[in-house]
């Protein structure tokens, strides 16, 4: 299909210009025409858009050469695809600084030596231009029916790709985060495919980004789309322009081809989600404990006969409220993507308002959390499941397990890390491991009353916040974590050291000299973290709570 644009070249067809000449900037000949105007005035800076084809007659140019010049250079900065001037009775020659200004920057001057009308001129080009337009109109609607019957066939996605190559005539690239994924229509050779990687790797952070969110290369030899759903990148997708700068009928196919691959994308990844659903039951017996370690590695290599599996470990991820069908599949979808993004493999499952993930770890396994923790930071930047609950999700991390048949507990440790999220308000630490003290505090809660055991070691402390509505305890707290340090204590509670030695005084008064005896001092850390446990809604710290080796 044609271009639809209008260039200098083909104006100077037209038979307004069959006396015309072009003096300067011949290689500015294929620069795009979006608009044709008269400019008389001198000062046009702000009057202009880009890609006008202005005509004067230097009526308004007191010091021709001067003049000349000034308006030329404003052209320039205004991106004016050229100059028509008539040298008849305002300005008789082109001067020279002039026609090496138009040649350096490939700016067309084309003169006229007798008298036209500039009225006729207008009225022919810009009927010329609104046709065009009508004619955009009327291809891009032919385009999307195409587009909408390619979609409903086999591999559709590349089939878009070979439509865009055949609608514009221009090389198209689909450019994925993975060489093996980046597709070229038609087809290059290495090497060239590698000259065209480069070019639009080159310069990217000097784009120009338009309001459809295209980038555009500077110097407008490519224009490119980012492929993405739910705020997920796929890939962007790349097309080079005949021209140097794309027509407004390219980027409207670039645009609609782009959203229709995003969707095609989306739709694979739903159905995938969707089948991946039907197998739920089999995970949940799994969690269970109810499979050998031979028929796990069976199932395994039914989903995926390249899978290696270097440990596992299960995420719980707990939602403020129930989600559709659609809605989590989506977010599995997404979040699938990121986890092979960090080297691992999900097996899901859903019920209620909580996801159970089965973390197949691939890499090795000296950095499982930093990888985890990376994947769970770049889930919460893109917000999925806020947008979705209106609210975050809590994560819970079990132990890893070299065995895949120790997944149950696995499981019940993730299932433990939850609780103990939801009882002491712990917003910043998602694996079981790393909760340290409240895995004790929790395991003897079951079993003994640790409210009594609080009172016998820290009850004295307590009672006095309360009644004087003081801070001993959390300067208990502060100087148990500074290690005993006087001056490090103060700096953090921001106190003199002679309003400390009041407060420790008072704390031996109450807790007794010997407070910071090895053994006893470890009591009182231990009942510190027990009553944050207890009475998660009191604020005992402003700080994060640091564990103190004894």
């Amino acid at each position: 299909m044609g271009s639809f644009q209008l260039t200098i070249r083909e104006v100077l067809k037209n038979k307004c210009f069959e006396n015309a000449k072009v003096v300067a900037g011949e290689k500015g000949l294929d620069n795009v025409v979006r608009w044709v105007h008269i400019m008389e005035v001198t000062n046009i800076d702000k009057l202009l858009n880009g890609s006008e084809l202005i005509l004067s007659t230097g009526i308004g140019w007191k010091d021709f050469q001067k003049t000349s010049i000034d308006y030329f250079e404003q052209l320039i900065r205004a991106k004016a695809s050229g100059l028509c001037i008539e040298l008849v009775k305002y300005a008789n020659e082109i001067p020279k600084e002039l026609i090496e200004l138009a040649n350096k920057h490939n700016l067309p001057i084309i003169v006229f030596y007798e008298e036209v009308r500039f009225i006729d001129i207008t009225q022919n080009m810009n009927t010329q231009l609104m046709n065009n337009q009508y004619k955009i109109l009327a291809d891009l609607e032919e385009f999307s029916r195409k587009l909408n019957h390619t979609m409903l066939l086999p591999n559709a996605f590349k089939r878009v790709l070979k439509l865009i190559n055949q609608y514009l005539n221009v090389q198209v690239i689909y450019l994925s985060k993975t060489k093996e994924e980046t597709i070229f229509v038609p087809l290059q050779h290495e090497m060239e495919q590698n000259k065209l990687v480069q070019s639009v790797k080159k310069n990217k952070g000097k784009r120009l980004i338009n309001r459809n969110k295209q980038f555009i290369a500077p110097d407008g030899s490519y224009v490119g789309q980012p492929v993405q759903a739910l705020d997920h990148k796929f890939a962007d997708l790349i097309i080079f322009p005949k021209y140097k700068h794309a027509s407004e009928y390219e980027l409207l196919v670039l645009d609609r081809c782009a959203n229709a691959i995003s969707q095609d994308l989306v739709r694979i990844f739903y159905m995938e989600e969707q089948r991946k659903q039907k197998e739920q039951q089999w995970v949940y017996e799994w969690l269970n404990g109810e499979y050998k370690t031979e028929e796990i590695e069976q199932y395994i290599s039914s989903l995926d006969s390249t899978l290696k599996p270097n440990g596992a470990t299960v995420c719980i991820c707990r939602l403020n409220q129930v989600l559709d069908d659609s809605k989590h599949s989506y977010f599995l979808a997404i979040f699938r993507n990121v986890l092979q993004k960090y080297g691992y493999f999900l097996i899901s499952l859903y019920d209620h308002k909580q996801f159970t993930f089965i973390f197949i770890n691939q890499r090795s396994l000296s950095d499982w959390k930093e990888r985890l923790q990376k994947t769970i930071n770049h889930v919460n930047q893109m917000e999925l499941y806020k947008k979705q609950t209106h609210d975050s999700a809590l994560f819970g991390i079990g132990k890893m397990t070299r065995e895949l048949q120790s997944i149950p507990q696995s499981y019940e440790t993730a299932k433990e890390a939850i609780k103990i999220q939801n009882q002491a308000k712990i917003e910043n630490e998602i694996f079981y491991e790393n909760l340290h003290i409240y895995r004790l505090v929790s395991s003897l809660s079951k079993s003994i009353n640790l409210t009594d055991y609080i009172h016998e070691y820290i009850g004295p402390v307590i009672e006095y916040d309360e009644s004087h509505n003081s801070e001993l305890l959390y300067t208990l707290q502060v100087f148990l974590e500074s290690n005993g340090s006087k001056n490090d204590a103060a700096k953090r509670l921001y106190i003199v050291r002679q309003t400390l030695y009041h407060r420790l005084d008072k704390l031996k008064e109450l807790l007794g000299d010997d407070f910071m005896d090895a053994t006893k001092r470890a009591t009182i850390e231990f009942s510190l973290h027990s009553y944050r446990y207890m009475n998660p809604l009191i604020n005992v710290s402003e700080t994060k709570v640091n564990y103190i080796e004894g």
